[in-house]
């Protein structure tokens, strides 16, 4: 019953969503004939192209067009490069896929012993300098934190490339060097409301009765923190990952942009300019999926992590 709620919901937020975003590209200036053409061309031209593109039918006509596409795995055709919008999505995919995990490692990996630290010490130096990083991760904006990597690492020291991409298949080594900067500057931020988080439901944790009685046997601090009181603090830490993803994803368009990798953000961002409408839908659809989808995997996990809920 779980599983069909969720997938209704699925259907419902993908039509809502490309609907109105089919709807938005719509209203901006600009033509995509014109985009192809150029403004030399003759209005003849520019009307045949239009009929053979499908843009002289009205908006809900083509967007049920689009839809019924969807449906048997066609995507369209991008109306600049003339190549399948699903082969373009394949190809960028991993590459952002690759940055989202990377960002997460980089969160999670310093977010737990932080959030660990801290509440065992709450209250001191260590506590207090972890609020103080995390509210300036917290101010500061995604692309201000990339410009300042890349001044420091690969401009000053010149130890990390500042932009470009090496496929994992081409080379292990440069595509973990390429995608450094970019995963710690899009996780940074995750890191500040993950550590925070975990900090604050592991001193409440921590005064349970369950935990004083594990103390009073005479169980050492690190197996308390880590078997007794980490698995039912991680509650909202999950929750946070599974609502965070839709400002992760969001981030990748910047970092794309900013460090010159060919993902999906970036794909979206040039499709956009050039009023590409169909290639802009397959990346909404697929960001569309892939949110819902995360939010999904969340609800499953809850249940491994707390036992209440499996049992509810």
């Amino acid at each position: 019953m779980i599983i069909l709620h969720r997938l209704v919901r699925l259907v419902v937020v993908l039509l809502v969503v490309t609907f109105l975003s089919y709807a938005l590209l719509n209203l901006l200036p600009g033509d995509p004939v014109t985009q192809i053409l150029g403004m030399s061309a003759t209005e003849e031209s520019r009307e045949q192209l239009r009929r053979e593109l499908g843009l002289d039918q009205p908006l809900f006509v083509r967007y049920l067009d689009w839809l019924g596409g969807l449906l048997t795995g066609d995507f369209g055709e991008s109306y600049i490069t003339r190549m399948s919008v699903g082969a373009e999505l394949a190809e960028r995919l991993p590459v952002t896929l690759e940055l989202l995990i990377a960002a997460e490692i980089v969160a999670l990996g310093l977010a737990v012993p932080l959030g660990l630290a801290a509440a065992r010490r709450a209250g001191r130096a260590l506590d207090q300098a972890l609020t103080a990083l995390s509210f300036a991760l917290l101010s500061t904006p995604v692309f201000v934190l990339g410009v300042l990597l890349i001044l420091i690492f690969a401009v000053t020291w010149n130890v990390l490339p500042a932009t470009g991409w090496t496929s994992l298949s081409v080379d292990l080594g440069w595509n973990l060097t390429s995608v450094i900067l970019p995963a710690i500057t899009l996780g940074c931020g995750q890191l500040a409301v993950y550590a925070r988080l975990l900090r604050t439901d592991l001193i409440a944790t921590l005064q349970e009765d369950y935990i004083i009685l594990a103390r009073a046997r005479g169980l050492s601090p690190r197996r308390i923190m880590w078997r007794h009181a980490l698995r039912p603090s991680a509650i909202s830490l999950i929750t946070a990952i599974g609502l965070n993803m839709g400002a992760l994803i969001g981030g990748t368009v910047i970092i794309e942009t900013l460090f010159g990798l060919p993902g999906i953000g970036r794909l979206i961002v040039d499709s956009i300019f050039s009023r590409d409408y169909l290639t802009v839908q397959g990346g909404v659809v697929l960001i569309s999926v892939g949110y819902v989808l995360v939010n999904f995997a969340v609800d499953v996990v809850y249940a491994a992590v707390d036992p209440r809920i499996r049992r509810a």
